[in-house]
């Protein structure tokens, strides 16, 4: 009786072991850090792998969100996302990552403010910058790198004209252009030394501070791009831009 009784406890304890095993491997991921934060539908921080945004939610941007060497963000069709007030409020593409922004006709994806009432006006929040790796003027033969405007720890330039920060496509930003000075303001769309390799097209910009694009050096071809009432510019380029502009309108 006694060793009958031993043998069902062991026979109970392997069963007790076999679900525990069972149950941990169905356990949810417990998701931290800037993955958990976009789990909750915030972006912020630093992103250094990929990840793809979910249309269903609307995204809440409270702060730098960057995406560094690496990183890719996926976002699908019918996206929005709202940005809190503020010059350090920004997406930020560096080199080595992408943003693959996969808009339609039928469903954009949309950055605007949070705040429908006093974000209706330009300037609101820092709109979106992508940092790549072609090249920028500078002394013949001389791979020259510079300091980008809005946050002098991230670089751009250098020697890859073909280089590929992604696809943008059916895009809409609006009240962007934050400021920090009369002489530091961001753009609706900056684009620091972009690569040949990256796509841009169908991009609608409303409002912006400062001018609606601004493209500083590199090759990226833009098609299809309408600004409404940015402060200065429209379309402006520096640092010996050589890329291509088609079907480019701007309305004041």
């Amino acid at each position: 009786m006694k060793k009958q009784f031993f043998n069902i406890i062991a026979i109970v304890a392997i069963l007790f072991s076999m679900t525990m095993v069972s149950c941990k491997g169905n356990d949810p991921e417990v998701k931290t850090g800037v993955d958990a934060l976009i789990e909750q539908g915030v972006l912020t921080g630093d992103l250094d792998h990929e990840v793809t945004l979910d249309a269903t939610v609307t995204y809440k941007l409270t702060g730098t969100f960057a995406v560094n060497a690496g990183g890719i963000i996926n976002i699908p069709a019918g996206t929005t996302i709202k940005a809190s007030e503020g010059f350090g409020s920004y997406i930020i593409v560096n080199q080595g990552a992408k943003i693959n922004v996969n808009g339609t006709a039928a469903k954009p994806v949309i950055m605007t403010s949070d705040d429908a009432n006093a974000g209706m006006a330009s300037g609101y929040w820092g709109g979106l910058i992508i940092n790549g790796k072609a090249k920028i003027s500078g002394e013949a033969g001389v791979v020259k790198t510079a300091s980008c405007e809005m946050n002098a720890k991230y670089t751009y330039g250098g020697n890859d004209d073909a280089d590929n920060s992604g696809s943008i496509t059916y895009l809409m930003i609006k009240y962007a252009g934050a400021r920090s000075s009369a002489e530091v303001e961001h753009n609706g769309l900056t684009l620091d030394a972009v690569g040949s390799g990256t796509k841009i097209e169908n991009v609608y910009i409303l409002k912006s501070a400062d001018d609606g694009v601004e493209c500083f050096g590199g090759t990226v071809a833009l098609k299809n791009f309408l600004v409404v009432n940015s402060d200065d510019d429209c379309f402006d380029n520096t640092q010996g831009y050589r890329g291509a502009w088609t079907n480019m309108y701007g309305i004041w």
